[in-house]
């Protein structure tokens, strides 16, 4: 951005933006002799500063490059900028005073105020360095108003003379978000985040974090605990000892995505219904060291549906062994405040992959308001692969109510590797 003075003013303004310099190499392009090119580009090549001379098809090393326009300025972004007020004229003026604002649709910022000079001879230049965490898309405008007045050789004092002058751009958006969220029966909340680089260069993603809402506790599943074992059993490989395992630094080229997922857990009986999930804190640096922000707004989510009677697998393996029986705890919740029930157990036989093991209906009996009944369920897997344990109905023998649980928990099954 930039600004002369014009036949009325007698100072100048100049604005630039501050950025770093950008790597750059030689573009390799090559193509038989025999074609119409002919050997135009292998010319060119050869003239490019930033090729290695013999080697200039190998794109050899990058060089620093200054910035040849304006560039883009995106939302979370510093935007740094220069001013400078210069007096290019041979009168001097006094009493300069500056004024620098910066205005979006909805806001204005004040980045200067009242940085005055009282004497500003020929040559003379009022230097202003600003730093702004830009944090809407959209026009912004840059304001800059110069206040000034010019020495009079007589009694009567000289009346200010006041210039603005607007200097506009617009603010982009860095990164695509875009969210998941899954409500599970123990009253967990799974969120999945998919963030997109939609900015024109690679960026490095150093933090993409949850901050939960007061309601829940989160727990990011982008890493392994100090604690955690593969095992043969469970995988097929001996490994032991696994050290912690933070998700690095991700680079994301152009247009590239990356996903990330985290457990939240309520604090209480009365956050289960809670809606407000929390916010997505990220922080990128650009392929220079820039650094940017952005903080999405409140993540929502429908409020679960809670019926009367709630079935929670407590304990299952995660992965079994085809033709050997597992045990699956599960535990019945009551929900209602005030009714008793009388339950009756009945295990759907058209299952894919397992079988039930034991009586298929059987009566688990009275149980009252806002109490639990822990059931054990003995299964016997068939096939390898992932299996879906479905088919749990219940029916409340008072009401004549029925409750039927599907999808409740997965088991990986596998050969035996002995």
């Amino acid at each position: 951005m930039d600004a002369g003075r014009d036949a009325k003013s007698l100072l100048t303004i100049k604005v630039l933006r501050l950025v770093r310099p950008c790597l750059v190499g030689p573009l390799s392009l090559a193509c038989d002799t025999r074609d119409l090119a002919g050997d135009l580009w292998m010319k060119e090549l050869k003239t490019d500063v930033t090729t290695v001379p013999g080697l200039e098809n190998l794109s050899l090393g990058q060089f620093l490059r200054l910035p040849q326009g304006f560039g883009n300025i995106y939302l979370g972004e510093t935007f740094s900028s220069y001013v400078c007020i210069q007096n290019e004229s041979p009168v001097p003026v006094t009493n300069a005073v500056v004024k620098i604002e910066l205005q979006t649709s909805t806001q204005k910022f004040i980045l200067a105020d009242n940085r005055s000079l009282p004497l500003m001879k020929t040559g003379d230049t009022i230097d202003i360095v600003m730093h702004h965490e830009v944090k809407e898309m959209g026009k912004h405008m840059l304001i800059c108003t110069i206040t000034y007045t010019i020495p009079s050789s007589t009694a009567v004092p000289a009346e200010p003379i006041t210039i603005e002058r607007f200097f506009k751009f617009q603010v982009k958006k860095p990164l695509d978000v875009k969210t998941k969220l899954y409500n599970s029966e123990s009253d967990e909340v799974f969120l999945e985040a998919q963030v997109q680089n939609i900015t024109a260069s690679s960026i490095c993603l150093e933090k993409v974090d949850l901050e939960p809402s007061l309601a829940f506790t989160c727990v990011s599943m982008n890493k392994l605990s100090d604690t955690e074992l593969i095992t043969r059993k469970r995988f097929g490989i001996a490994v032991t000892n696994v050290p912690k395992l933070d998700i690095p630094n991700v680079m994301l080229d152009t247009d590239c995505s990356y996903q990330f997922l985290y457990r939240l857990t309520p604090r209480s009986e009365q956050a289960r219904l809670s809606t407000n999930i929390g916010k997505l804190d990220i922080v990128w640096r650009s392929s220079m060291g820039e650094r940017g922000r952005l903080q999405t707004s409140q993540l929502q989510r429908q409020p679960p549906v809670l019926n009367d009677l709630r079935l929670v697998v407590d304990k299952v393996p995660d992965a079994s062994i085809v033709d050997s029986p597992f045990e699956a705890c599960c535990k019945l919740s009551n929900l209602t405040p005030d009714r008793e029930m009388d339950l009756q157990l009945e295990l759907d036989p058209t299952t894919d992959g397992y079988c039930w093991l034991g009586v298929t209906k059987s009566k688990i009996g009275l149980l009252g308001p806002n109490q639990k009944f822990s059931l054990s369920l003995n299964i016997f897997p068939i096939r390898t692969g992932i299996i879906n344990i479905s088919g749990i109905k219940i029916t409340d023998l008072k009401k004549g109510e029925k409750f039927t649980f599907n999808d409740v928990v997965q088991v990986y099954v596998m050969q035996n590797l002995n």
